[in-house]
């Protein structure tokens, strides 16, 4: 029998991805170890590798397509072989191979003056048919070169380059408009702009903002400078610590809301927001509330290393019980952070600001520090979420009493 390929699961809470690109053609032979196709969610990408020795018979996706968990992406087996797929017995032959295609019969030029383009049976991937509407274009007058004879985006930009339809359009849109680039959004974007309305449509989020001392906290990081062993300690991994040291007394705080059941974990496993060049990531530090400070400061560096260059495993991007997201740098004096669901609290830490105050008849100024809480009302009450937010902030204007 065929052995069919299904889409991975990269992690616990992802239920589809996006098959970014095939790496072999319909009719090659494949081997185990070779690499098949890429795939990405929106925290990250994988390359998927073959498992047995034969012809890939068969593929059920082109890329750009969002593919769900557990569906069939293609097919390696013998030709003529039989597979099963929903308990119908197909058998599948590869005519040929898609090299000898190419070389025998490349597909024919498309040319304005050649209107007779062979029709289309085979379906059209979602992104060839949205172009294809965009553009008034049938997608029956295109030459498919997708996988299984299917239409794609670059079949539908052949007509439109090869009729000047995109310039000429874009040259009268000139004419009564001002220019514009349409400018379609990655892979990633797209599962994490999935992800944040989810989250928004489905927890009743409110955010409680608070500012503290940060006289101490400033100081310490002095301090820490001139030691060899916490020199590479940061302001970040100092409000991780602190986090760290005060979830565990809100429990409601570190679990997720599952539901009608909330889980509660016995250790905090600490979600970091990184910035990358391919978009937000967020790794997880697994049982940071037993690691010392420059524990936490060197992990959560080797994390967004490892998120920036995208050499991260899925496994270090789910799990997280609580996150902490920094925007101090960038001068944000406040903000509302959205909860990365199933998570019922995220933490989001805001720029120093000098402040003023009354001490002893005498008005001085001291740098404030500023923490936005993300909660989800549906797991703990205002009251609740606003004592985790005075501890922490209690715990981090005296921060020297936490170092051992």
């Amino acid at each position: 029998m065929a052995n069919i390929i299904l889409m991975p699961q990269l992690g616990i809470s992802e239920e589809s991805a996006i098959l970014t690109e095939w790496h072999v053609q319909q009719g090659d032979t494949v081997n185990p170890g070779d690499k098949l196709f890429s795939i990405e969610t929106g925290k990250s990408s994988f390359d998927v590798e073959c498992e047995h020795t034969g012809t890939l018979l068969a593929l059920y996706a082109a890329e750009g397509d969002e593919v769900t968990v557990g569906v069939p992406v293609c097919a390696v087996g013998a030709d003529g072989e039989q597979l099963t797929i929903n308990n119908e017995q197909l058998t599948i032959k590869c005519e040929e191979p898609a090299a000898a295609k190419k070389e025998e019969s490349p597909p024919p030029a498309v040319s304005q003056a050649d209107n007779r383009q062979p029709s289309v049976a085979n379906s059209v991937s979602p992104r060839a048919k949205a172009l294809a509407a965009k553009l008034d274009i049938d997608p029956k007058q295109a030459v498919p070169t997708g996988p299984d004879g299917r239409v794609i985006e670059r079949d539908i930009r052949q007509i439109a380059d090869n009729s000047g339809q995109i310039t000429a359009r874009a040259g009268s849109a000139r004419e009564i408009s001002p220019a514009y680039e349409d400018k379609p959004l990655s892979n990633m974007r797209k599962i994490i702009a999935k992800a944040m309305t989810r989250s928004l449509q489905t927890a009743a989020q409110l955010t409680h903002t608070a500012s503290f001392d940060a006289t101490d906290i400033l100081s310490c990081r002095k301090r820490f400078k001139a030691d060899a062993q916490m020199s590479g300690v940061t302001l970040t991994d100092m409000i991780l610590y602190a986090v760290t040291r005060t979830l565990p007394d809100f429990p409601a705080l570190n679990a997720w809301l599952l539901d009608d059941t909330l889980r509660i974990f016995s250790e905090v496993n600490l979600a970091v927001a990184v910035d990358t060049e391919r978009g937000l990531m967020v790794p997880v530090i697994f049982g940071a509330s037993g690691k010392t400070l420059p524990e936490i400061s060197q992990e959560l560096k080797s994390l967004a290393d490892q998120c920036k260059t995208g050499g991260i495993s899925p496994d270090l991007l789910t799990g997280g019980s609580f996150t902490v997201s920094n925007l101090g740098q960038f001068g944000i004096e406040s903000f509302t952070p959205i909860l990365n669901a199933p998570q019922t609290g995220i933490l989001g830490v805001n720029t120093i600001q000098p402040r003023v105050r009354l001490v002893d008849g005498c008005i001085g100024s001291y740098p404030a520090m500023t923490l936005s809480l993300t909660y989800d009302h549906r797991a703990l009450d205002g009251a609740p979420a606003s004592r985790f937010l005075q501890a922490l902030c209690l715990k981090l204007e005296k921060f020297t009493e936490m170092i051992p």
